[in-house]
């Protein structure tokens, strides 16, 4: 399960860390003043598609470009991933997370992002979406008093049949559209 839920294609702002920097000396001290070009910082965006491809990428920090890095405060850090044109970017679907090191500050990784389509991301987050649910139209049969819906390849969905009730009064299907 995602932290995050994000639209994808957009530019983005994404937490570095999931809990506060520490120091690596007295293993408690809050590193709140780490900076974009700071000493030994190995950062990596992880990342794997729906389909199942991972990868980890080594991204350079900015303040002023793709790849802003920016202290939110209490030892907290995000990134920005543009749409497009970046070490990494903001194009693809699946799931991605940071991971790094720097002198003086324990080994980190941040939440894990689930960037998706603006349907599901709005469906799923703010309801403000109608969820696609097969992206075939519907085909259905009626034989006798059977309605038989069809899988998207055609073949016969046996486990969605129905017998239909019929009334005299009602008015006659007359199309399937």
């Amino acid at each position: 399960m995602a932290d995050l839920i994000i639209v994808v294609d957009t530019a983005v702002v994404v937490p570095v860390n999931l809990l506060p920097l520490i120091d690596d000396t007295d293993f408690k001290t809050i590193e709140a003043a780490v900076a974009y070009n700071a000493a030994g910082m190995d950062l990596r965006w992880n990342f794997v598609t729906v389909a199942g491809v991972q990868t980890s990428t080594a991204v350079t920090p900015t303040t002023a470009s793709n790849h802003d890095w920016t202290h939110l405060g209490d030892g907290i850090y995000s990134m920005e991933i543009p749409a497009s044109g970046g070490t990494v970017s903001n194009d693809t679907e699946g799931f991605g997370w940071w991971s790094g090191v720097v002198t003086g500050v324990l080994p980190f990784r941040g939440p894990v992002v689930q960037f998706s389509p603006a349907d599901i991301a709005h469906g799923l987050v703010t309801g403000t979406e109608f969820l696609p649910v097969d992206g075939y139209k519907q085909e259905v049969t009626i034989t006798g008093a059977t309605l038989q819906p069809k899988k998207p390849d055609g073949t016969t969905n046996t486990g969605y049949s129905r017998t239909l009730a019929t009334d005299p009064a009602a008015e006659p299907i007359i199309s399937s559209t």
